[in-house]
């Protein structure tokens, strides 16, 4: 169990933070950006940008993790949160100001759920080990679709 706690583990690192080795597994090995490089690229205004009318931004896929990890450590903490899943999407447009803040909060978010995933002793129960399991293939799914958002509103 240790083994995959710990490959877990290698995973969210390297969607959150970036590849930290020559091989990485989810995200291109160059320049090997995980969220928190990747979203620091870009300025309010472009995360704030939708590609279509009523779409999501980068903005929005942002606080969704935030939001998902959040309530993800509610779990870990032995609570069963009635989570409100439209809530997570409600911030579509961020100031410079709430852009810094959004990246900083999804960073420590993602830092504190690396460090409960760690300190857990108890792996009983599947379905909390399904949905640890999940939070890989969902941070991949929001990365690529930030990655995509970000082609898409580059006005370079």
């Amino acid at each position: 169990m240790e083994a995959i706690i710990s490959s877990l583990l290698n995973l969210l690192e390297e969607l959150y933070v970036g590849a930290t080795s020559k091989d990485t597994w989810v995200i291109d090995q160059k320049p090997g950006y995980g969220f928190s490089k990747t979203i620091e690229q870009i300025d309010a205004k472009q995360a704030s940008t939708p590609t279509v009318e009523g779409g999501s931004t980068i903005a929005a896929h942002t606080e969704h993790l935030r939001w998902s990890i959040r309530v993800a450590l509610e779990f870990f903490d032995g609570k069963m949160p009635t989570p409100d899943w439209a809530e997570s999407w409600k911030i579509k447009q961020v100031s410079e100001e709430e852009w810094k803040k959004l990246q900083q909060d999804l960073l420590k978010a993602y830092q504190d759920l690396k460090a409960a995933i760690a300190e857990r002793k108890d792996w009983s129960i599947e379905q909390f080990n399904q949905g640890v399991l999940a939070l890989v293939p969902h941070a991949a799914y929001h990365l690529g679709a930030i990655k995509q958002l970000i082609i898409a509103t580059d006005k370079n």
